[in-house]
């Protein structure tokens, strides 16, 4: 299996950075909720799966739906925030876990 996961992971061409909604502790002591980095610089790799657009009244709503490669080591959740080269994705659903990487399908939405 080592194989398998170098011969995949010499694809990722990019980093990412995964934020999660978490409970906290703020300094005055409250409870509360916030994003919190969980993982940066991952290696990574985005393949585009689906295009939609969308006229809504005045806006033209673009979404796309992109799956990521990444090692299977790496905790991701559905509802993650994915950042990679500034474009900021959601992770739609668990991932796919296998032995060698996890695919994980983001979805990118926003407005021409």
């Amino acid at each position: 299996m080592a194989k398998a996961t170098s011969a995949v992971e010499f694809m990722y061409d990019k980093k990412a950075e995964i934020k999660r909604y978490e409970e906290i502790v703020k300094p005055n002591g409250a409870d509360g909720v916030e994003w919190v980095i969980k993982h940066s610089d991952v290696p990574c790799r985005l393949s585009t799966q689906k295009l939609d657009n969308t006229v809504q009244g005045e806006a033209n709503a673009i979404n796309y739906d992109v799956k990521m490669f990444l090692s299977s080591l790496i905790d991701v959740k559905a509802g993650d925030i994915i950042i990679v080269n500034g474009e900021e994705y959601e992770s739609a659903k668990k991932p796919f876990v296998y032995v060698s990487h996890q695919e994980v399908l983001l979805v990118w939405k926003g407005y021409a």
